[in-house]
């Protein structure tokens, strides 16, 4: 049985209040709870008559000219008025009274939420369940409320987290003349992850993001352009199961962050489906489609590249896998591939190790048959060598455990021509080493800093980059 907390209480109170009293038909009843009372609206003046006069409890102080209240706010004014009848003059009364009719329906829900915030894991998962008995202080129609909203909170979750980011990169400029560049910049990102229960086997996803560059720097001054962009995504797909076939399955739109994907880690948008088979340890992926690699912002020409890949994964033990597989993508004029090629082939290869509960060993190659493209004089003077990568992590910090850490050392060598996508913030045809540390100071609070050590692989330009970011997860 689900163990609910207050946030689930939350989910249940306002669920049901709006499938218990939603139906109702007067305007009172469909006034919005958290709308605000007109700032003109005659409540003012009545409920701080009743204030001033003494008569509603643990209300000393007049609502301030020109303060405006929610509905809500006001319902627990008048609650109090209500419940202090007996002390007030016949004038009063008929205040109050007129104050309770205006409000009934709201305060109806505030009496329903307070009972709700009483409720212990044991009684609410008897309303789950359908067995709260009578007595329990609810009537019929809310305990029939409380179960259709109990249901819909087991089909529906939500999580997300709110990120603040500073990058400080120290460049070389890009003529080569050594004079250097510092530059800041900022960001905010919202997300908001919804995952709805169709059956056993089947979930909806609606991902909702909101980024903002803050201080509106200029492309220049970030990696990735995309990360300069103010505004909302939203993506949406499906995922599935069929237990008898050892298949999983995902259709649609989503960012894929994967540690093992391409053999390394990948952030892109992907559109499109993805298969995973496999009833025991070993899984075979078969991915198809198109993703956002960045080719056009910076310097080639397409806005998507297709992609189809094969992968496959074995963990010998829980502390031993290996990962390795191929794919097939459009070329792109940002890596100095040639155009005229259909697909470039790549293929790779991933392992991990877990020497004991605190140090985490990653490593990885990958290649590819990508040709140079001849219209771009610099794509002679690129290398083809095989990108490598290596991750040692000492400790693990983990959100739900506060004072928790983790020291990450990296070091990648991505050659444009061999590797697919900029991953993690290394740059185009870049290398770098990365000391990096991750701290817990509270549950689902992460800090986390780091220094980079990075150069263009064939002409040795500086691109250094500094972190600070810190993440709220919910």
């Amino acid at each position: 049985m689900k163990q609910w907390n207050k946030c689930s209480k939350t989910i249940l109170a306002m669920g049901v209040a709006a499938m218990v009293f939603g139906g109702a038909t007067t305007t009172e009843a469909a006034s919005n709870f958290l709308a605000e009372v007109p700032a003109n609206d005659w409540s003012y003046e009545t409920a701080n008559s009743l204030i001033s006069a003494g008569v509603v409890p643990d209300y000393d102080m007049a609502i301030p000219q020109g303060r405006v209240l929610s509905r809500l706010e006001m319902a627990m004014i008048v609650q109090q008025a209500v419940g202090n009848e007996s002390a007030m003059t016949d004038e009063q009364k008929a205040a109050t009274e007129k104050l309770k009719e205006a409000y009934y329906y709201d305060m109806k829900k505030l009496s329903f939420l307070n009972k709700i915030d009483t409720l212990d894991n044991s009684q609410v998962q008897n309303i789950e369940s359908g067995k709260a008995a009578e007595g329990d202080g609810f009537t019929k129609e809310e305990r029939a409320g409380l179960k259709r909203a109990a249901e819909l909170a087991d089909k529906l979750s939500i999580n997300g987290y709110v990120r603040v980011r500073n990058d400080h990169f120290l460049k070389d400029k890009k003529d080569g003349t050594g004079e250097k560049r510092s530059t800041r910049a900022n960001m905010i990102h919202v997300a908001v992850d919804t995952t709805y229960k169709i059956n056993e086997n089947w979930q909806g996803h609606a991902d909702i993001g909101y980024r903002n560059s803050l201080s509106g720097f200029d492309e220049r001054r970030s990696l990735s352009p995309n990360e300069n962009q103010t505004g909302f995504t939203w993506d949406t797909y499906l995922t599935g199961t069929m237990p008898k076939l050892g298949l999983d399955l995902k259709f649609g739109k989503w960012n894929e962050w994967n540690i093992y994907g391409w053999g390394m880690d990948i952030d892109c948008d992907f559109s499109g489906f993805q298969f995973r088979q496999g009833k025991k340890d070993f899984k075979t992926y078969f991915t198809a489609g198109q993703m956002d690699l960045w080719d056009d912002a910076m310097g080639g020409s397409r806005t998507k590249e297709k992609v189809t890949s094969l992968r496959f994964f074995y963990p010998f033990d829980k502390k031993n896998d290996v990962n390795f597989g191929m794919s097939w993508s459009s070329p792109m004029k940002s890596r100095y591939q040639a155009d005229d090629q259909h697909r470039v082939f790549y293929y790779y290869a991933h392992a991990h190790h877990k020497f004991d509960k605190n140090w985490d060993l990653r490593l990885g190659t990958i290649a590819s048959n990508a040709k140079r493209d001849p219209s771009n004089a610099l794509a002679g003077t690129k290398n083809k060598q095989p990108g490598r990568w290596v991750q040692l992590t000492y400790k693990q910090a983990q959100l739900q455990n506060p004072g928790t850490y983790s020291v990450v050392a990296d070091y990648r060598y991505e050659p444009a021509l061999t590797w697919p996508t900029v991953t993690d913030w290394c740059g185009l045809n870049e290398r770098f080493f990365r000391l990096g540390f991750n701290y817990v100071p509270a549950k689902n609070i992460l800090l986390d800093t780091f220094y980079q050590w990075g150069r263009e692989i064939d002409t040795g330009v500086k691109d250094d980059l500094y972190r600070f970011q810190a993440q709220f997860f919910f």
